[in-house]
């Protein structure tokens, strides 16, 4: 169901609706967790929730290990591209951990997946380790460090490297909140960046317009990141820089600047809705 060909991952049905990621079996066992309604019964501390899905944060084990409990309840997709059958979204953000792994980020590690059909689509959990010493990139951007221009260019080159190998495998985030780009400091004073919440992705499809819709998307994931990226601890020039190292690393031709006027646009656009007023960029966008 899931393909993990091309990736470090490798999953084992254990039968009943639940599968485990290899080297984690002996670990839930300890913990006493081997069917899918142990799963679903589990709790922690609530990040996320809507009518349809909550998130968990919680930790299992001796060592406590932190991880995140994803629990949908009928929340699934129907696409053209599936003869609109009903898939679980735990199910799709599953298939774009391997999408991601491909294309060379693979630091997320999914632990356990469970799936059983409800009465009006399906039951389903998502159990994923923590990313162990990352920081989201909007805390990092409000905490002390951020007063450093040398660590922020750091950081953007961290970003960047992550768009690229994105896009150039022809994936799209979608929700590219600076909230939804975690950031870890390696020892040698460098960053490394990885995408988080990835059901939306958008992967190329293999249609003629197939090219110019996926470009579309990630000029929406460079907009958005624009929006979410506060201001003033970010300038313009530092947005600038940014985006002409995005260009070098993906080939865009030096002078083209079309696909900066799509981002902007897009910006503009998606800019008036209250939720991107808190990072101050989309009032400016607005007053000019």
């Amino acid at each position: 169901m899931i393909d993990t060909t091309g990736t470090q991952y490798e999953l084992e049905d254990c039968g009943d609706g639940l599968w485990v990621f290899k080297g984690w079996q002996d670990f839930l066992k300890s913990a006493g967790l081997t069917e899918f309604n142990q799963f679903i019964q589990l709790s922690g501390r609530e990040v996320d929730r809507n009518r349809r899905s909550v998130v968990y944060r919680l930790t299992l084990g001796e060592e406590k290990q932190v991880f995140y409990l994803k629990l949908h309840e009928n929340h699934v997709r129907r696409r053209l591209t599936t003869l609109y059958k009903k898939v679980p979204f735990t199910q799709i953000e599953l298939t774009n951990i391997m999408h991601y792994a491909r294309a060379g980020l693979d630091e997320l590690e999914p632990v356990a997946w469970g799936l059983r059909p409800g009465d009006h689509g399906y039951n389903s959990f998502l159990l994923i380790k923590e990313l162990d010493g990352y920081q989201a990139l909007d805390d990092y951007l409000n905490g002390p460090d951020c007063s450093s221009r040398q660590q922020r260019r750091a950081v953007a080159k961290a970003v960047v490297v992550m768009l690229a190998k994105m896009h150039c495998c022809g994936l799209a985030h979608i929700d590219l909140f600076s909230r939804h780009i975690f950031i870890k400091k390696t020892k040698d004073d460098h960053f490394l960046a990885h995408p988080i919440d990835l059901e939306r992705t958008a992967n190329k499809g293999g249609w003629p317009w197939s090219q110019w819709l996926i470009r579309r998307k990630q000029a929406n994931d460079l907009a958005v990141l624009h929006l979410t990226i506060p201001w003033p601890q970010i300038s313009y020039a530092e947005r600038m820089e940014f985006y002409h190292a995005y260009c070098k690393k993906t080939g865009i031709r030096k002078g083209d600047r079309s696909f900066l006027k799509l981002i902007l646009a897009i910006a503009k656009h998606r800019g008036r809705k209250s939720k991107f007023e808190p990072f101050g960029v989309s009032t400016r966008l607005w007053a000019k």
